[in-house]
């Protein structure tokens, strides 16, 4: 069943071109990209962590972990792992190749893995050991990248790329649960929205026929651009340009495509490294704690 609804003919431009060299910063509303990274909306400027004090929890989310979560933990016979029933925070990070120069030292209560080196069909060189540094956190999952094909169906396409992701996954023991699907427009799209509308549904049903959760990773002006604003029927994953955590929960709210957001993402800063930040919406807690695997308890 289709996910995503394409809501006719795209007709926005570009937000930004296919390589970006340098941060850009242009008019309200819009992005700004501070390296070419599977990152949907970095900030202005990043947020500053400590290592020994990241952040306290928002006055609106209990300070204590989200805990027994309503499924009960089970083993996915295509994933490989448990379900996870609590999360040691709020608050995780995503890595990918960015990261292979290292990950900063947070105490962070989940991760997210990135498959891929920024497109489909390529590698993150550092992934084997970016798996076990999630395995380390209580709870994991993985997102891999998508974009359109030149001469190919669109939904086969994105159903190749989409397994091809789970395959290097698996090759690196990543058996997460959850795959979001990276869209963004760092990436090669079409100019016809229903064509890309194919690439996304075609890559989460044949994930999805593998018994894996999948949900869709991408800002509100980049699924604008590249869907022309589809609706969304899976879980929303959203980049967000905040610099400030607090102003994360109004956003989780409104979401992607009509849908709320299960989680939310902003970049900080850590010892000097660009982290991903992401934190539990607090309109999905306690469902979205079982859409990990579980880690270390």
């Amino acid at each position: 069943m289709q996910s995503v609804a394409p809501p006719g003919r795209r007709t926005t431009t570009r937000l930004l071109g296919a390589a970006i060299v340098a941060a850009l910063a242009v008019g309200t509303g819009a992005l700004v990209a501070a390296a070419p990274w599977s990152e949907a909306a970095p900030p202005r400027t990043p947020a500053r962590l400590s290592a020994n004090a990241p952040f306290a929890p928002p006055a609106n989310l209990p300070a204590a972990p989200p805990t027994n979560a309503p499924k009960r933990a089970a083993r996915n016979p295509q994933s490989g792992g448990a379900q996870a029933t609590r999360l040691s925070t709020f608050w995780g990070v995503d890595v990918s190749w960015p990261q292979c120069d290292g990950i900063p030292s947070l105490a962070a209560g989940f991760a997210t893995v990135g498959v891929n080196g920024g497109r489909p069909f390529t590698d993150n060189p550092c992934l084997a050991e970016q798996v076990a540094y999630a395995k380390q956190r209580s709870g994991y999952a993985a997102y891999l990248n998508l974009d359109a094909p030149r001469g190919e169906d669109p939904q086969s396409y994105g159903a190749r790329a989409a397994l091809d992701g789970l395959a290097r996954a698996k090759r690196a023991g990543l058996h997460a649960q959850t795959i979001w699907l990276d869209v963004e427009v760092l990436n090669h799209w079409s100019t016809d929205a229903a064509t890309n509308i194919g690439v996304i549904n075609g890559a989460a049903t044949a994930l999805q026929s593998r018994g894996l959760t999948v949900g869709i990773y991408s800002s509100v002006p980049m699924w604008q651009d590249i869907t022309g604003g589809a609706s969304v029927t899976m879980p929303v994953w959203l980049a967000t340009s905040v610099i400030d955590y607090r102003d994360v929960q109004p956003l989780c709210k409104t979401g992607l495509g009509g849908r709320p957001a299960e989680m939310a993402q902003y970049v900080a800063s850590a010892n000097g490294q660009l982290i991903d930040i992401d934190v539990l919406c607090t309109n999905a807690i306690p469902n979205v704690v079982s859409m990990f695997t579980a880690g270390k308890s």
